[in-house]
């Protein structure tokens, strides 16, 4: 049976690439603290989650062009912020498809809208291979700066980990209350 360490060196840039499918961000923050501790080569971390990335939306964006209106409006509670995004589209197009990626909420409802929006499969190609490598690098720089990080907090601070786990439970409470709030106001 592997290791856990092994299993990120010998499974890791599967999991990156496919990554972005599932949960992109987290995952590839991860990939750049495995990469940070030497488990797996930044440069092709930073490719694999790329590729993957570029896979990922070009598949939302051709159900999006197929399929999308019929898509869109199974999220009728958000049909007022799909609006929007559509009018920021047309203003912004190039834009909009390398940010999308970086809109909380709209990583992958953006890309299906773009591909309603009329924007010719020809243009969202490039766009995307410039918007999922700049993503890719930004996720996996973080993950690198933080693995970097939180080494020299555990190597100088014994109780680092404590104070990690409390800030972590903190925040997650607060989002959770956030959460909770929110979902009873719409109710």
């Amino acid at each position: 049976m592997l290791e856990p360490n092994e299993w990120i060196t010998h499974y890791g840039y599967l999991a990156v690439m496919v990554g972005p499918l599932i949960e992109g961000d987290g995952l590839a923050i991860l990939a750049g603290v495995a990469a940070r501790h030497g488990y797996l080569n930044f440069f092709l971390t930073i490719l694999m989650t790329a590729i993957g990335a570029m896979i990922s939306d070009q598949f939302l964006f051709f159900i999006g062009r197929r399929y999308g209106d019929p898509v869109l409006k199974k999220f009728h509670r958000h049909q007022h912020r799909i609006e929007r995004a559509r009018q920021l589209i047309q203003r912004y197009p190039s834009l909009w498809v390398i940010g999308t990626r970086f809109a909380y909420g709209f990583r992958t409802i953006g890309p299906i809208i773009i591909g309603t929006s009329g924007i010719p499969a020809r243009r969202f190609v490039p766009l995307n291979i410039v918007g999922a490598f700049l993503w890719a690098t930004i996720m996996v720089s973080i993950g690198y700066g933080v693995g970097e990080f939180v080494q020299r907090l555990f190597a100088t601070q014994p109780h680092a980990g404590l104070w990690l786990a409390g800030i972590a439970a903190t925040l997650l409470a607060i989002v959770a209350a956030i959460w909770f709030v929110r979902r009873r106001r719409h109710a």
